[in-house]
């Protein structure tokens, strides 16, 4: 690992005395350099080095991800130019017609690169690296001048007609990281094959010799308000609600809202001025795009943290409204999207019984659960949707699946990851049935109707959540109360999410350890149920234990090869345990049905509580 320290160090010296170099990259090198020499100065120095050089940011299904800073296994500008370089040798080779989910596989003498970004450190920057490494290798690029949300690159990609496309952001993660999503000419992120041989693209590239960065033929095009109005129509394009009555509710609505310091400032708030909304108050502290998110480390609309301060400006609104005798005034939804505006967390107001107005969060399952019942209520009662079809995860709730089926949808089920949603839709538009998709949705706080773009989409989200809650305003029944309606209907379904931090290499060999043990040495029960099932989707087998025959009974899972164990116990309860692709986490996703909501969270309590005795023995 010393040579690779050494041979960085010298390569940053060399850099920071060049006078070719701008002011910005100047600096950032300078950083970097002395980063680098601060590890020498370190008492862990060896270990230090080994973390940062060890291995190069990996390439997962989704692009890189990583924590930035200076070596081989950190994000920075010669990462981002090597991924860069390995995706343009891609392009060149054609092997993006080759692995193009596309029934018309477009090829031109100029393939084009979408690029977008978000607020994250460093963010415009390797936007910027990207797109001059693109157009130094003949590559054309279509780049947007000011942070966009993820869903809008992929908008632009299938806009365009780009070979590809590239998004910088590390999503929810904190500010430490930063990332590289790349995606297909259908505007979805690469498949797992393509991903594959990207990867090798990148891989025999030395850092440092093989990158191009000036003198190619590439053109670059800057998107500006004519594009994203563009992706605002074809967002505005699936609403769901036409009549008077509702777009009445919808001007009496009050929302507050917050962009987590992110790209959905601008979009969502535009999205709701278009649709009406009356109130929309903006958290001042998280308005503006900051990539040090300093109120809240973790920016994940998943985690209560992240939305105490747009909490709090909900009931200091709600006592305002109170004072002035106009409690009916109070915010009805608290609105929060992460830092690329793919995921959306919400907060309703309860039912008022002339207290002050309170808010409960939702989970990303129960917000589905209601946006699909929705959906069906105003698309396909009406007649707007005909053969729907419904597509969600294999650790997304199972109430959605049972919702669906009793009201007629069709449901299609994927491997953990918004891309595979938008690989189900893109079959459908190979088929020229795209039109027959309803609603994707995974636990993870994403959501999506329409096919005009193949990743979930907060302003998508923004725009359906305010439609429903209007809807049943303007019916007299809140969110909360239809929720409840749901459940006395279909069953009290209770889903959560347990997960376990795993830094370093170290980190990874104990969740490789962890999914042995899952997958090998099982136990035969759990809080008292036995198990009945196991589905190894890494082996791609199902087997049923103790069926009719009263042996196993192994069947495919019709699903690609993924590193993911999921086990069923005998009164219905399941979990499903995945080292995350993004982070260095453990995931355990916990499933359980009861008769009512005390019954189904006792289930829960006691399945995570062995399973986190299980991790933490190991």
């Amino acid at each position: 690992m010393r040579d690779k320290y050494n041979r960085w160090q010298k390569f940053l010296e060399e850099q920071t005395v060049r006078i070719d170099s701008s002011e910005e990259l100047g600096e950032i090198n300078r950083q970097l350099l002395e980063e680098l020499k601060a590890c020498d100065r370190m008492e862990n120095a060896e270990e230090e080095i080994y973390e940062r050089f060890y291995k190069e940011v990996e390439f997962g299904t989704g692009g890189l991800r990583g924590i930035l800073g200076a070596g081989t296994n950190r994000l920075n500008l010669y990462t981002v130019a090597k991924a860069t370089q390995g995706i343009a040798n891609y392009i060149k080779a054609g092997e993006y017609l080759v692995d193009s989910p596309l029934n018309k596989k477009k090829s031109g003498k100029n393939p084009a690169v979408a690029i977008a970004y978000d607020s994250r450190i460093y963010s415009a920057v390797f936007a910027k690296i990207a797109a001059e490494v693109l157009m130094a290798n003949d590559i054309n690029v279509y780049l947007y001048e000011e942070l966009m949300p993820t869903p809008a690159l992929s908008f632009a990609v299938r806009h365009f007609d780009c070979a590809m496309g590239i998004m910088i952001t590390a999503s929810h993660n904190p500010a430490k990281y930063n990332g590289y999503k790349v995606y297909d000419n259908s505007g979805c992120q690469v498949t797992l094959a393509a991903a594959e041989k990207l990867f090798t693209y990148i891989d025999q590239l030395d850092i440092f010799e093989d990158i191009k960065a000036a003198g190619g033929r590439g053109i670059l095009k800057g998107l500006g308000e004519e594009t994203v109005e563009a992706y605002l129509d074809a967002v505005q394009s699936e609403r769901a609600l036409q009549s008077e009555v509702d777009q009445k509710a919808l001007q009496a609505l009050s929302v507050v809202y917050t962009p987590l310091n992110g790209a959905g400032n601008k979009p969502v708030r535009q999205m709701l001025d278009r649709l009406g909304v009356g109130k929309v108050a903006v958290v001042r502290e998280q308005e503006l795009p900051d990539g040090r998110f300093p109120t809240c480390p973790y920016p994940n609309p998943e985690k209560k943290e992240a939305l105490a301060l747009g909490l709090a400006l909900c009931t200091e609104l709600a006592m305002e409204a109170e004072a002035a005798g106009r409690g009916e005034d109070a915010p009805d939804l608290l609105l929060a999207t992460d830092p690329d505006c793919d995921r959306i967390g919400l907060a309703a107001r309860r039912p008022v019984d002339g207290k002050l107005a309170s808010y409960q969060l939702l989970t990303g399952n129960e917000v589905g659960v209601l946006l699909l019942d929705f959906l069906i209520d105003t698309k396909v009662k009406s007649g707007k949707k005909k053969n729907p079809i419904f597509v969600t995860t294999i650790v997304s709730t199972r109430m959605a699946g049972v919702l669906a089926t009793c009201r007629g949808v069709q449901q299609h089920l994927t491997l953990t990851g918004f891309k595979f949603i938008g690989e189900q839709i893109g079959l459908l538009e190979n088929q020229g049935r795209e039109q027959e998709f309803l609603f994707g949705f995974e636990e993870s706080y994403g959501y999506l109707s329409g096919a005009y773009v193949r990743d979930k989409d907060a302003v998508n989200g923004a725009m359906l959540i305010c439609e429903m809650a209007a809807y049943y305003k303007a019916r007299g029944v809140t969110l909360i109360e239809r929720l409840e309606e749901l459940y006395q209907e279909y069953g009290y379904f209770r889903d959560q999410l347990i997960d376990f931090t795993f830094e370093g290499v170290k980190g990874m060999e104990t969740m490789a350890n962890l999914m042995e043990t899952f997958r090998s040495r099982l136990p035969e029960s759990f809080i008292g149920q036995t198990v009945v099932e196991v589905a190894d989707y890494q082996k791609q087998q199902r087997t049923v234990l103790g069926g009719a025959t009263g042996s196993p009974m192994t069947t495919d899972t019709g699903l690609p090869a993924s590193d993911v164990i999921q086990v069923l116990l005998s009164k219905g309860c399941s979990f499903t345990v995945r080292p995350s692709g993004t982070e260095p986490k453990l995931k355990i996703y916990l499933s359980a049905k009861g008769t009512t909501a005390q019954e189904s969270e006792e289930i829960i309590e006691a399945l995570g509580k062995e399973l986190t005795d299980i991790v933490h023995s190991r």
